[in-house]
């Protein structure tokens, strides 16, 4: 079951009326959609390049703005009308991009394009020039800030390009703002960067809904992201590798436990959906986009030891927490599934930082209610690294069925997973209360 909304892209001055399920947005109004942004970093648009800005902000907005239902209603059916200019193009790939948004939301979509009648003209076939170099996806996070680590000392700065999305969340901002800094003092030369700030709001009679009200989890934020890579990539000739920087623990992202299977569990960083998507990139704006991930069979302690022993200090300045931004005097909660990640890794490399607003690890788990989020996360997490410190192969995939796909190497998957199961037993081994659960 599920619940069904829509979104109605319009460049009209008055939103239609509407049911409380159907969200009417405005390029300019109620949804920003980045083309003013994009536009400081290479000029002339072209209609493809607004079609397809247009068309993320507003999969992007519709993802935030719809909340998902609980238990059988957690996945939602979300119909989008857009008109754009290049419509034959887009028609033409629509299914594959439902199947992109299915295997990344985990949500039905349907996508009704309709032909936009403006000044623009489609855009005309032209080759791009193509440079030695590589795009990177930067969001202030410490796989992103690793990646671009790893491809200065390697290739050099002057080869790499970042790409940044970034809404209203000032503590994301300025994560990315001081790392860029950072880089920029380290290698002494700032790396080219594109920044684009999508996303919707309340604005001149075109409804939008508030922050509380919003949807959490903003799984196609990597689609808008890719976007911005890719278009970038295009423009600046550095499409070799458009590389998304995210260990293999949370890309490949097994569920902790049955209950988060399915509909219940990301995509984000999938190897099928950065597949899916590169080739998709590539179909529709005509140039060479490959997309992938280096640390893909990469525990987050492995992606991030370079960090710990030499950028310490720019460790501290990034963020993991999806909910950062909510805490006051911190940037990390220090409960949700990333915060506890995130807290193995730094601490199995050596390095303990005062950053979490709630010290879990100290706190006696039998103490707290049984509906604790910081306890089930915690409790569910020991059970997933005693479930791969002690089950077989066999019975992994068994348990872990996601783990069976073409676009992944089961062996070095499971692999993978037991040495970030040795890491936390080895972390939670340090504190009294934590060590219990093992």
């Amino acid at each position: 079951m599920s619940i069904n909304y829509k979104s109605v892209v319009t460049f009209e001055s008055q939103p239609a009326s509407a049911d409380q399920n159907t969200l009417t947005l405005k390029p300019g109004f109620n949804l920003r959609t980045g083309i003013d942004d994009f536009a400081k970093y290479f000029s002339d648009l072209t209609s493809l390049e607004k079609d397809l800005l247009i068309l993320a902000s507003t999969i992007y907005a519709s993802d935030l703005a719809f909340k998902r239902g609980v238990r059988e209603e957690i996945t939602r059916s979300i119909e989008i009308t857009i008109p754009v200019v290049n419509f034959h193009l887009f028609e033409r790939l629509n299914e594959q991009l439902v199947q992109i948004l299915w295997l990344l939301s985990h949500d039905n979509w349907t996508i009704n394009f309709t032909p936009l009648n403006n000044s623009d003209s489609s855009e005309r076939p032209r080759e791009w020039h193509q440079t030695a170099g590589k795009t990177l996806l930067f969001s202030g996070g410490l796989d992103s800030l690793a990646g671009a680590v790893d491809l200065m000392d390697e290739l050099g700065v002057e080869a790499i390009q970042l790409a940044s999305h970034i809404t209203a969340n000032q503590t994301t901002r300025s994560s990315q703002n001081n790392l860029i800094d950072y880089l920029k003092d380290c290698y002494k030369t700032e790396p080219e960067r594109v920044v684009v700030r999508t996303g919707g709001w309340d604005n001149k009679g075109f409804f939008f809904p508030s922050a509380s009200e919003r949807e959490e989890t903003q799984r196609t934020r990597s689609f808008m992201f890719l976007t911005i890579a890719a278009l970038g990539a295009r423009r600046r000739g550095k499409s070799e590798l458009v590389m998304i920087a995210e260990n293999g623990q949370m890309a490949i992202h097994l569920p902790l436990t049955v209950s988060r299977m399915g509909a219940f569990s990301t995509h984000t960083a999938h190897p099928e959906f950065v597949h899916e998507v590169g080739t998709y990139f590539t179909n529709l704006l005509g140039f060479p986009i490959k997309i992938f991930n280096p640390y893909l069979y990469n525990t987050k302690a492995e992606t991030i030891s370079k960090l710990v022993k030499f950028h310490d200090k720019a460790v501290e300045m990034s963020v993991s927490c999806w909910r950062g931004s909510w805490v006051s005097g911190f940037n990390h909660c220090g409960e949700c599934v990333p915060c506890l990640i995130r807290r193995v890794s730094t601490e199995f490399g050596g390095l303990k930082l005062p950053e979490f607003a709630r010290d879990l690890l100290n706190e006696d788990i039998d103490k707290l209610k049984t509906d604790d989020e910081g306890r089930r996360n915690l409790t569910e997490l020991a059970e997933f690294a005693k479930i791969f410190g002690e089950f077989s192969d066999a019975d992994i995939e068994f348990n872990f069925p996601d783990i069976i796909s073409p676009f992944i190497d089961q062996e070095r998957a499971i692999k993978m997973y037991r040495r970030f199961a040795d890491e936390t037993r080895k972390v939670f081994s340090n504190y009294p209360f934590a060590k219990k659960l093992l």
